[in-house]
């Protein structure tokens, strides 16, 4: 479901994406607009569900967990994988799980903390998930672009896309 967004609603979205930790007043310097009505757009967007969470991007390497791994599950199909998604819910070094069309049912992201362990969780945990049938792993050698959701320079295209209610 997509919502009437306006160029405003837009760029605080594109500086929001870039860094979500910026002071209110220097958000409103940027929009060009008070920090009393920047506030009140930022508040709307969070009750409308657009800004859905502000989050740390913590760096894997430096707790220990330098092994990234995507893995393509084949699993049982129908209302059943309901129950392999709570399984894999359990997992702790699962950091997403998506149900994917193609040659798998599930895509899972895995962090380990070198080879053997990540052998670990795939043998004995993922492996072991209800209607579990078969596996690819497909290990990360390096992340050659990483977002963390949408470019803020689409957001920005969007924003010349849109009409101003202003």
């Amino acid at each position: 479901m997509s919502l009437e967004l306006d160029k405003v609603d837009l760029k605080i979205i594109s500086i929001l994406i870039d860094n979500a930790r910026i002071p209110l007043q220097e958000l409103a310097d940027k929009v060009g607009f008070s920090r009393v009505t920047v506030s009140e757009r930022v508040k709307k967007l969070r009750e409308k569900g657009v800004i859905e969470k502000y989050q740390s991007v913590i760096d894997s390497d430096m707790l220990g967990y330098s092994v990234l791994a995507w893995v393509g599950l084949s699993t049982v199909q129908g209302k059943e994988s309901y129950r392999t998604l709570e399984d894999l819910k359990q997992i702790l070094e699962i950091e997403s799980a998506y149900v994917v069309t193609g040659q798998f049912d599930i895509l899972v992201k895995i962090r380990a903390k070198n080879n053997a362990h990540l052998q670990q969780i795939l043998f004995e945990q993922v492996d072991q998930v209800y209607g579990f049938k078969k596996s690819e792993t497909m290990v990360v050698l390096s992340a050659a672009v990483e977002k963390n959701g949408l470019d803020s320079r689409l957001v920005d295209s969007l924003a010349k896309e849109a009409s101003s209610v202003l």
